[in-house]
C-alpha cells in the first residue's frame, strides 16, 4: 500500500498539480472554469464542479506533458543532459530501484517542467488580454525568476535522474541514437535485445576446404 500511494503521489505531482495551475490560470478569461474551482457551498451536494476540475486538471496536465517533451526535453538535450541507452534485459532484476529512481527524480522533473509551461503560457495570456488589474512590470519580474528557477529544477531533477539510472542498471555502448529525447522517459527501442548481425561461434571453413578429423574421432571401436 505504501508504494501504490508513493506512486500515486508521484502521478499528483507531474500531471494533475501542474494542470491545475494551468486551469486556474485561465479561470479569469473562461467563467466556466472559474465555477469549477469555486468551493462548494453548505448543503450543497452536488458534486459535479470539483470532478470537472479534477478531470480537466488531468487532462491540461497532460496535454502539457506533451509539450514539455516536444519543448523543453528537447532544449535540455540540445545544451548536454543526454540521456543514456539503458541495459534493460536488467530491468527485471531492478525494477524496485528503478521505480524508487522515477518517482524521486523524473516525476519532480516532470512537475517542474510542465508547470513552467503552464506558469508562463498563462501568465501571458492574461498579461496580453489584461483580465486582472494588478498585472504589470513586477508580476513579469516574478514570473521571469520563478520560470528560470523552475527551468534550473527541472534540469537538475532531468540530469540526476539520467545519471543514477545510468549507473544503477548500466549504459550499452554508443548508439546512433544515443541522446533522443522520450515523450515517458524511457528508451525501450533497443534495449536488452540480440544484436541484429550476432558473431559466428566458429570461424567459417574456407571454400574447398575441409576439416581434418582429430585424432580419434570417425573410428568405430573395432578400429584402430
Amino acid at each position: 500500500m505504501p508504494e501504490k500511494s508513493f506512486s500515486n503521489f508521484g502521478l499528483l505531482v507531474a500531471y494533475v498539480l501542474p494542470g491545475f495551475i494551468a486551469v486556474a490560470g485561465m479561470a479569469p478569461i473562461f467563467p466556466t472554469l472559474a465555477g469549477w474551482l469555486r468551493p462548494v457551498a453548505q448543503g450543497d451536494l452536488g458534486l459535479g464542479p470539483p470532478v470537472y476540475a479534477v478531470l480537466g486538471a488531468t487532462a491540461v496536465g497532460l496535454i502539457l506533458s506533451c509539450f514539455r517533451w516536444v519543448l523543453i526535453d528537447h532544449v535540455h538535450q540540445w545544451t548536454g543532459v543526454k540521456q543514456p541507452v539503458w541495459d534493460d534485459s536488467q530491468l527485471s532484476e531492478l525494477l524496485g530501484g528503478f521505480d524508487y529512481l522515477v518517482q524521486n527524480h523524473f516525476r519532480y522533473y516532470e512537475f517542474t517542467a510542465n508547470t513552467l509551461l503552464a506558469v508562463v503560457g498563462a501568465y501571458s495570456v492574461n498579461r496580453v488580454l489584461g483580465t486582472l488589474p494588478f498585472l504589470g512590470l513586477g508580476t513579469d519580474l516574478g514570473v521571469l525568476i520563478l520560470s528560470v528557477v523552475l527551468f534550473a529544477a527541472s534540469r537538475d531533477a532531468l540530469a540526476k535522474y539520467y545519471s543514477r539510472t545510468g549507473r544503477m542498471i548500466g549504459d550499452i555502448a554508443e548508439k546512433e541514437f544515443r541522446g533522443r529525447a522520450m515523450f515517458n522517459g524511457n528508451d525501450h527501442s533497443t534495449g536488452g535485445k540480440p544484436s541484429p548481425n550476432p558473431k559466428p561461434e566458429t570461424k567459417p571453413q574456407e571454400p574447398g576446404k575441409t576439416e581434418k578429423p582429430k585424432a580419434g574421432e570417425g573410428k568405430t571401436p573395432t578400429q584402430k
